[in-house]
């Protein structure tokens, strides 16, 4: 595959020119692996590149397309050995193995100094967002079928001005089905921007749920995967540490319960968008929903959702299937506060694993190891001024969490 990268006025291009051991068929890198169909082959961005990196270029050409991606690749510029190495781990090349054809072997490796978020607009990336206020936001508007598809996020971060840049680009649909063909690329606009602006970081709001718990399944031990996918866990992050930007969520560690406490002063404002199926707004119906409901209704005593609005044969699917998708922010909320929720919820849940502490309202430190070491003493210190730690305690029975039990 070779890839070209050009701008035209407030315009960014990266297209990818197909050869033949390529396929327009491949397996999306995120969840299950679903096979996806490329039905077109250049990404567009509203945002005109002044510079970026060889090696942050040809990260967002490996990040785009990668499923699809034969054995060679040429990039825009030639980059570097760290690159290469990076993409010679053995979780990317049990996938497939690809020869680079242009490298550097002098390619300095880049630097920067400031803070970006890779902001979704929901409970998550707000809870960074508001620990970290300096954190410039970029957040990606989607364009399917040449329109734009509604999101009220869109407002919030116009409103941030100069702190934050919304950046439209047709990168979710690509394919067919739609969808990003790799989680990193939820942070390709903050690749794109990050040479301009000095960004020395990215930051998301990966959690707790689904760094170490399986989405909520199990127990699952990152800090031990670093023996095979690298310094942070995860092989795909790892490849942003190599090349010198490191890409970190602060909240890697944190429950949804400390993300929604964390961003309640933005979502009483207006400024948090989880669920965008009623014309950008939440359905208040989903599963999404609901389960923002049920966080929400423990942490505030306040807060009463019609819980009628799900008494429906989805939320009683959703309930009695196991193991229960994020079941430990059910467990919690219906092991410590069973009285504020209506009894046919209950009912259905009687048979799930009981949480006894309040592990979920807290950090697991540890997980700041997994943070590149020139930033992790300002992440640590910066989370830990908000949430409290987990103790011994609570750490064995967040390890032992397992519904398959």
């Amino acid at each position: 595959m070779r890839f070209e990268f050009w701008t035209t006025p407030g315009k960014s291009h990266l297209k990818a020119n197909f050869e033949e051991s390529d396929s327009r068929v491949g397996k999306r890198e995120e969840g299950s692996g679903t096979e996806i169909t490329l039905v077109d082959d250049t990404v567009n961005f509203d945002y005109e590149v002044n510079d970026i990196h060889p090696d942050i270029l040809g990260l967002l050409c490996l990040v785009t397309f990668f499923p699809f991606i034969g054995d060679e690749v040429e990039f825009p510029k030639p980059v570097s050995n760290r690159l290469v190495e990076a993409f010679q781990n053995k979780c990317f090349t049990d996938k497939k193995k690809f020869r680079f054809r242009n490298v550097d072997e002098n390619l300095p490796i880049y630097k920067g100094s400031k803070v970006a978020l890779s902001f979704g607009g929901g409970i998550d990336s707000s809870s960074v967002r508001k620990m970290f206020p300096e954190a410039y936001v970029i957040h990606e508007a989607h364009i399917r079928k040449g329109e734009l598809v509604p999101s009220h996020c869109h407002d919030v971060v116009n409103n941030l001005g100069e702190n934050g840049k919304l950046v439209l680009t047709n990168m979710r649909y690509l394919s067919n089905p739609g969808g990003w063909h790799s989680w990193p690329c939820s942070t390709s606009t903050s690749l794109l921007l990050a040479t301009d602006q000095d960004f020395g970081i990215i930051l998301t709001g990966s959690i707790l749920g689904s760094c170490f718990l399986s989405n909520g399944v199990r127990f699952w031990d990152r800090m031990q995967a670093r023996a095979w996918h690298g310094p942070t866990g995860n092989y795909w992050q790892s490849a942003f540490d190599a090349i010198g930007l490191p890409m970190f969520s602060p909240v890697t560690g944190v429950s949804e319960f400390q993300t929604m406490h964390q961003s309640k002063q933005l979502l009483d404002s207006g400024e948090v968008v989880y669920c965008m199926e009623s014309d950008g707004l939440p359905c208040e119906k989903c599963t999404k929903c609901f389960r923002r409901d049920v966080i929400r209704s423990f942490l505030d005593v306040n807060y009463h959702p019609n819980w009628s609005n799900y008494k429906t044969e989805t939320i009683f699917k959703f309930l009695e299937k196991r193991p229960l998708y994020f079941g430990h922010i059910f467990s919690t909320a219906f092991s410590l506060k069973p009285s504020i929720f209506p009894n046919w919820i209950l009912d259905k849940v009687k048979d799930l694993k009981r949480i006894r502490s309040e592990w979920t309202m807290k950090v697991y430190s540890p997980s700041f190891e997994l943070c590149a070491p020139e930033w992790r003493e300002y992440i640590s210190r910066r989370v830990l001024k908000f949430i409290q730690p987990m103790n011994e305690q609570d750490i064995l029975e967040f390890k032992s969490w397992n519904q398959t039990e």
